[in-house]
């Protein structure tokens, strides 16, 4: 990988995990193996473009924070008004509701990402003032009570207090997964750009993720998560992988960068249109009750939409600093 736009690159990967997760493309042959590609490997994606995003705003001593949340914003804005026709099919919402959901969670479920990311920027900056050490101190304590509300919650609501406090934190988020515990610590990570040998960073990563297979395996034999986005072991996991990327990287792709945005995007389209499709051609088993034939269609759906949205490009970053951190 040595000379070649490693971080650019790895934005495609990542954009391919998160059809992953959607998709369960293991799910009809292995319910271990779907359970491992998708809530334990797959869940660096998004910590890595959280990263990515800090590792950038870091760069220009966070000068381009506005910047950053004016373009995160605008295609926020375009997404919602996209998903709209798929609200209003699933029913959509009350107002207050409505309103609540596009402030935290998003108006659909990988929208979540665009509120998360503006806020935990915020936040991330303002930590930044207190010197390395003590922003991620911070930051480590918020993705703490965090963990305790996702992979960890059946542990944490063991006591009384505890339970308390996440149920207030649920009255107003869906999940900790949001940018108040996620992604200020990603995001501060990320803007440390700590980086050591390659040696060392491969050897980390394959370590760090070992265990945090262990500890995503024994969560869901103990039945604690409600969610399983956050784990102990995600930080450090994510640090020596990043380390990695970072030693590895040499210049930018940013058609890599613009066509991984937009398969994030556009990929819950290409699940409904696949879906749609196979009913009409009498290919339901084959292309969606068959996981992985679902999986490559749905990828292969949305690598033609976001092929053929090349006019969306004005929306997309020019630099890598730009939302949504691909």
């Amino acid at each position: 990988m040595s000379g070649r736009p490693v971080l650019d690159r790895f934005r495609l990967l990542a954009a391919v995990l998160v059809v992953c997760i959607h998709t369960g493309p293991l799910a009809s042959f292995t319910e271990a193996g779907d359970f491992w590609l998708t809530r334990v490997l797959a869940r660096v994606a998004v910590p890595f473009f959280f990263m990515t995003s800090g590792y950038f705003l870091a760069r220009s001593g966070w000068k381009n924070t506005g910047r950053f949340v004016k373009k995160s914003l605008l295609l926020y804005g375009a997404a919602v008004l996209l998903y709209l026709p798929v609200n209003w099919y699933n029913g959509g919402a009350a107002p207050l509701e409505w309103g609540r959901r596009l402030l935290t969670d998003g108006t659909l479920y990988h929208l979540w990402y665009f509120p998360a990311v503006i806020l935990g920027v915020l936040i991330a900056r303002n930590l930044a003032r207190l010197g390395g050490p003590a922003a991620l101190i911070a930051a480590g304590t918020l993705y703490l009570l965090g963990v305790g509300g996702d992979s960890w919650y059946g542990f944490a609501a063991r006591f009384p207090a505890a339970e308390s406090f996440y149920e207030g934190v649920f009255r107003f988020f869906s999940y900790t997964r949001n940018g108040l515990f996620f992604a200020p610590l990603l995001l501060l990570l990320g803007a440390a750009g700590k980086r050591w040998s390659s040696r060392v960073s491969l050897t980390g990563a394959i370590l760090s993720m070992a265990l945090m297979t262990a500890e995503g395996f024994y969560v869901r034999i103990q039945g604690w998560p409600r969610h399983d986005s956050m784990y102990l072991s995600l930080p450090l996991c994510m640090v020596f992988l990043f380390s990695l990327l970072l030693e590895e990287n040499r210049g930018e792709d940013r058609r890599a960068r613009r066509f991984s945005a937009l398969v994030y995007l556009l990929h819950p389209l290409s699940i409904i249109l696949v879906r749609g499709a196979a009913e009409a051609a009498g290919m339901r088993s084959l292309f969606v009750e068959n996981s992985l034939g679902h999986f490559c269609a749905v990828l292969a759906a949305t690598s033609v939409l976001a092929l053929a949205a090349g006019g969306l490009r004005s929306w997309l970053p020019q630099r890598g600093e730009g939302p949504p951190g691909f």
